[in-house]
């Protein structure tokens, strides 16, 4: 074979970086008893393609056989026996699907990937794709990632970012801090999850720190940042923009009031809605005052935010979705009544009301079957329209508020039948992920039980059938986690990022297959 002699190969600590000219990425995850798939793209076309597997990521200097070139691949030598060839296709792409053997020896294992084309004009080499890691992990059950983020962080934010890796795959972790949604304070700092590579590094400085805000993508390509709290606690009306063409953060128009435990979503014609929400989190009294029945809308041509009717009631921690046929559903929360500024009653809710963006009206929408409030965040839309809402905060009546608990209901909204169907989840939770799997299923990891002023969080796992709205508990995750970001990676590796652990915030990650 051409580069069989490569075995004789130096890794040199201090070698040059390859110029990843060509992209490669993963398209399966490398599940035991599964499939590991890559796919190359944009490389020359009908070429001679090298596919270099290895257990380190080297480098590894090409001019020990070529004294005239002085780049690298950052592969080792290891696994050289095991590299093959292949060509490219007219187009310049390339695809690689390797059989896992179901070995649970191979749990966690890490493979470092590399691709070039050969021969070249003036080297042997001719042109060098990035490098991309794997990890092999069983079905349906979480590993640690053998990396972490540079600040343990909860109650964050995950924010696309196109303009990297080819938008591939990666996410911004946005803000997030120290403490429970009650006692929160946020960070300035973003950490961007590397899909390529399986690692955390620093992304962009945000205008303000936040915790517990809003994120949600326009259509312009930008990601709208709402309110939350600051460093030390103060509910924000401030926005921001993040701009994936500059990897910078934006000012924008402010609300007319801060807000935080509040809900956002887009329009069906681009424009953002906002709504609910308090304006303290410094104490349950204040916190309970504080809480609006307000809307307002976000326009992204202009930059600016304007009144919207408000919603029947003051509500903390209600969901706003906007369904499949261009309505907005605003469901539960705790809603408050104030008699003279005073608060006579706050209990979760079951109402619903439906938002008619071209009226600027709201209607009366069917009783969820379960009063909650806080599941805004891990809403999931399922892939015939429907929307699942999982779990949440029952808080009773204002005198046990502090006591309030999480539930185990589950609830799937028709927006073809407007109607609500109760599909419970085996056990409590709130402050946990809700993710689409490809296959349609829904997961939830993690979450929180004890009682809303001291949570506890948890580490079970349950997958729920969107065909037969049965639930099934799967292997726990390696440790506890609540209000953590979750990403679905192209692959279909799903890494769950930082949150509160099983005594403080975490910095950890975990990745799960299917």
């Amino acid at each position: 074979m051409l580069f069989r002699s490569t075995s004789c190969l130096l890794a040199l600590a201090a070698a040059a970086i390859a110029q990843n000219d060509f992209d490669l990425d993963k398209t399966a995850a490398g599940t035991l008893g599964g499939v590991l798939g890559l796919q190359v793209r944009n490389a020359p076309s009908n070429a001679l393609l090298l596919v270099m597997p290895s257990f380190t990521g080297g480098p590894t200097a090409l001019a020990t056989f070529d004294p005239t070139d002085t780049r690298s691949v950052q592969v080792g030598l290891d696994l050289s026996a095991n590299w093959f060839t292949l060509f490219t296709s007219p187009t310049g792409t390339a695809a690689v699907n390797a059989n896992v053997p179901n070995n649970t020896s191979f749990q966690g294992l890490l493979f470092h990937w590399q691709t070039l084309t050969a021969p070249g004009a003036t080297h042997l080499v001719d042109k060098i794709s990035n490098d991309v890691l794997t990890q092999l992990g069983t079905a349906n059950q979480g590993a640690p990632v053998n990396t972490a983020l540079a600040a343990a962080r909860t109650l964050s934010a995950a924010v696309a970012t196109p303009g990297f890796n080819a938008g591939q795959g990666d996410v911004m972790v946005a803000g997030g801090g120290q403490g429970t949604l009650t006692a929160a304070t946020g960070l300035a700092t973003t950490e961007i999850w590397d899909f390529r590579h399986l690692r955390a590094r620093s992304g962009p400085t945000m205008n303000s720190a936040r915790a517990v805000h809003v994120t949600v993508p326009l259509t312009n390509g930008r990601t709208l940042l709402i309110g939350g709290v600051d460093a030390v606690g103060t509910v924000l009306a401030t926005c921001e923009l993040y701009d994936p063409t500059t990897n910078s953060f934006l000012a924008t128009g402010s609300m007319a009031l801060p807000r935080v435990m509040h809900a956002a979503t887009r329009l069906p014609d681009g424009r953002v809605l906002v709504g609910g929400g308090t304006s303290s989190l410094f104490d349950l009294p204040s916190t309970i005052t504080g809480v609006t029945d307000t809307c307002e809308i976000y326009n992204p041509t202009t930059g600016t935010w304007s009144g919207a009717a408000p919603i029947g009631g003051r509500r903390l921690g209600p969901a706003l979705t906007t369904t499949n046929n261009n309505r907005v559903l605003v469901s539960g929360g705790v809603q408050v009544t104030l008699l003279f500024g005073v608060p006579i009653a706050a209990a979760s809710t079951t109402a619903v009301q439906i938002y008619n963006p071209a009226t600027n009206a709201w209607s009366g929408g069917p009783a969820m079957p379960a009063a909650r409030a806080g599941h805004h965040f891990n809403q999931v839309a399922l892939a015939d329209g429907r929307v699942l809402m999982t779990g949440g905060i029952n808080v009773p009546d204002l005198l046990n508020a502090q006591n309030a608990a999480p539930i185990a209901n589950a609830d799937l909204y028709n927006p073809a039948t407007n109607t609500w169907t109760a599909v419970n989840m085996p056990r409590a939770r709130s402050l946990h992920s809700a993710t689409r799997l490809p296959s349609g299923d829904i997961l939830v990891c993690g979450g929180s039980q004890g009682t809303f002023t001291a949570p506890v969080s948890i580490a079970n796992v349950d997958r729920f059938n969107a065909a037969t709205s049965t639930w099934t508990t799967l292997a726990p995750l390696s440790t506890p986690r609540s209000a953590h970001v979750a990403w679905l990676q192209p692959d279909g590796l799903l890494v769950l990022i930082g949150g509160q652990g099983a005594t403080t915030t975490t910095a950890s990650i975990e990745a799960l297959h299917f």
